[in-house]
């Protein structure tokens, strides 16, 4: 069971870059909320098995759990960016976003709109990086001066509407994404 749990979290990795890549690139124009939401499902269903797998299998011996490491890292990567514009999909849908704001029209044409937040997805890497080693190492306290930095650093933008209610449901959304794929190796642990 507990092979089995690593394999999962390791696919969910693999499939949350390729689901993304997928949905980001080679669809983007046509890309709905529904397919945003299809393409999160994969790897957040991944995880969920894998934890489930994880609770009930034998405590994982130190290689095994070197590798579910890893693997949590790149699903922190790879299926937060598909999670954190999924969510900010269904945040803005059917919102209409002013002219103060600096588009107009509905705003989950813009979602990825690089005049609201600029790097924002290499910025969200990042961050999950950040939040999922702080975890592994033991510090926990290292999310509060990622966040804090992250907070700083947006700051000047976050006066605009629409971009501070992105920044909330964008770091909330990844934070908790990284914390639940980092989750799995702790099932692993017991």
């Amino acid at each position: 069971m507990t092979a089995v749990a690593v394999v999962l979290l390791a696919v969910a990795a693999v499939a949350g870059g390729i689901v993304w890549y997928l949905v980001e690139h080679e669809r983007r124009p046509e890309a709905t909320t529904r397919t945003w939401l299809l393409g999160a499902a994969v790897p957040v269903t991944l995880v969920a098995a894998a934890t489930l797998f994880g609770l009930a299998g034998d405590p994982a011996g130190p290689a095994l759990l070197n590798v579910a490491r890893v693997a949590a890292v790149v699903t922190a990567i790879t299926g937060g960016s598909l999670v954190v514009t999924a969510l900010l999909r269904v945040a803005d849908r059917g919102k209409t976003v002013t002219a103060e704001d600096g588009v107009t029209g509905d705003a989950s044409a813009s979602v990825s709109d690089p005049q609201t937040l600029r790097g924002g997805t290499s910025i969200g890497v990042l961050e999950r990086i950040a939040v999922a080693v702080t975890i592994l190492a033991g510090w926990p306290e290292g999310i509060a001066i990622v966040l804090g930095g992250k907070g700083i650093g947006r700051f000047p933008e976050l006066s605009q509407s629409a971009a501070s209610e992105r920044f909330i449901i964008g770091t909330l959304a990844s934070v908790l994404w990284a914390v639940a794929a980092v989750g799995v190796v702790f099932t692993l642990q017991r």
